[in-house]
């Protein structure tokens, strides 16, 4: 991914100049330079690990009123203690340009410094359907079939960071390095409510009932499980200018700290959580295209 990051920044320099809007003698260096006073917003493709991934049923609690334990589906197992899985963290040499991670802006306080800001969000509701029960027996040739139940589920994931870069001036006026730090948190939770299943469980000792009450009076109705994590990094960048007010840019971080905790939420038990750490050097680089104005 590396290679085609850097293929697609050779190809902008090399096709820039071609249509990019002309500028002469030494102004172009004021043309190009970001200012005082000027803002920056850019799209940020490449997830490396900045947000959760958006499947979070691992979260849910798996058991019933008779069996069952509380954990991940890996835990208890020799790969229990491998958790980067779950919490979206890549390796060395994977990231995807199809990931969209969000949007940057940044605020120029000065010449050479600035103050950036990013912010993804994904949230997703689906309302509850009961079971509605069907009738086989009454017309074997023309049944009503039974209507299957839908849970009630809510999911969101997120993540924010904030942080600061110093531009440095090159011969090219085109280009401009950068360093910084960035500090993130990120979060990402489901929760789901049962509606009437249909489902019932007899223990036995219901003598008013033969076939059992139904299974929410013995479970609770809702499921929740949660992952968050803070992070800090520094940076270390790059951005070339297309042409005026169009730039585009590669974002590296030399050093990055993460610290994250998985927590599973039955309702009526104690919380099941898990912390993790990671720190990684030379994280796989995000691509930035950007307008400054």
């Amino acid at each position: 991914m590396i290679k085609k990051l850097c293929t697609i920044l050779l190809l902008a320099a090399f096709v820039a100049p071609a249509w990019a809007q002309q500028t002469r003698g030494d102004k172009e260096g004021v043309v190009f330079a970001p200012r005082k006073g000027q803002w920056q917003v850019s799209l940020v493709l490449g997830n490396s690990g900045q947000s959760y991934n958006d499947n979070t049923l691992f979260l849910l609690p798996q058991y019933t009123n008779t069996e069952g334990s509380i954990g991940l589906p890996s835990g208890g197992s020799d790969i229990s203690g491998e958790l980067n899985g779950y919490l979206n963290i890549s390796g060395l040499n994977e990231n995807s340009l199809i990931n969209i991670a969000g949007l940057q802006a940044k605020y120029f306080i000065s010449d050479c410094w600035d103050i950036n800001f990013t912010l993804g969000m994904n949230i997703s509701i689906t309302p509850k359907k009961d079971y509605i029960e069907g009738d086989y027996e009454s017309a074997p040739d023309m049944i009503i079939p039974a209507q299957k139940y839908v849970n009630a589920q809510v999911t969101n994931n997120w993540y924010v960071s904030i942080g600061s870069n110093r531009y440095f001036k090159t011969s090219n006026p085109r280009i401009h390095p950068y360093i910084g730090a960035v500090a993130g948190f990120q979060m990402a939770r489901i929760e789901t409510t049962e509606p009437y299943t249909g489902k019932t469980y007899s223990d036995g000792e219901d003598e008013d009932s033969e076939e059992g009450l139904p299974e929410h009076v013995y479970l609770a109705a809702g499921k929740a499980g949660q992952m968050f994590g803070i992070k800090g990094a520094a940076v270390a960048g790059l951005e070339y200018c297309l042409a005026k007010g169009m730039i585009v840019g590669l974002d590296p971080q030399p050093v990055a700290y993460r610290y994250d905790v998985i927590q599973i939420c039955p309702k009526g038990f104690d919380k099941y959580s898990i912390g993790h750490h990671n720190i990684k050097l030379f994280d796989m680089p995000v691509l930035k295209l950007g307008f400054r104005f």
